[in-house]
């Protein structure tokens, strides 16, 4: 408990990922902390001082919760797509890139099953996750951007079209930042030729 509470305060370094269930458990927590933080501040700050009100309206909260696991999912996509391109590909044999994708969604999906008792859909969201993938290789999108998750948080962040028309720069900026920090540390703790031996 202190030493996890040391790695947190960055006292202390955190452990190199080095099992396959290490990078699944890294995957499902910082898609799950991107999504969840980047929503919620940003409702918050539209909202202004009416913020304690909206989550009295149960509507509001179902469509916050529709919000946040398709932005759970757009970040689950980005995320496992930037860690494999950008730093295991020398590890893995370029023709089962997809198998290995897949498959490491499907076990971010049953790791986020036990661990969330929020989401309801999951099996929904691990297909839409995996149509992610496809835009992604297809489109050869630049991994580095995480493009989906931002196009996701800017069409099904519940609130005013309006709003969001004038905040898009603000809602892509804020997303981007927060990805800054994982990358880093990703890049700094994982050993892919250990988790994909």
């Amino acid at each position: 408990m202190i030493t996890k509470i040391l790695e947190y305060l960055g006292l202390r370094p955190k452990k190199p990922l080095t099992k396959r269930s290490e990078l699944v458990e890294f995957i499902h927590r910082n898609a799950s902390f991107v999504s969840q933080v980047t929503l919620l501040t940003y409702i918050k700050a539209r909202a202004g001082t009416q913020y304690p009100k909206l989550f009295e309206n149960t509507e509001y909260l179902e469509s916050i919760e529709i919000a946040r696991s398709h932005l759970f999912t757009s970040c689950v996509a980005d995320l496992a797509f930037y860690v494999i391109n950008e730093h295991c590909l020398n590890s893995i044999k370029r023709k089962s890139m997809q198998f290995i994708l897949s498959n490491l969604v499907d076990e971010v999906f049953s790791f986020a099953k036990c661990d969330e008792n929020i989401f309801k859909e999951f099996d929904k969201m691990n297909k839409q996750c995996k149509e992610h993938l496809k835009a992604l290789e297809r489109d050869a999108i630049n991994h580095k951007l995480f493009k989906i998750s931002s196009d996701t948080f800017f069409r099904w962040a519940p609130m005013a079209e309006k709003f969001k028309k004038e905040d898009e720069e603000i809602m892509r900026n804020s997303i981007h930042f927060r990805w800054i920090e994982v990358r880093r540390e990703v890049r700094n703790r994982i050993r892919p030729n250990l988790i994909y031996n």
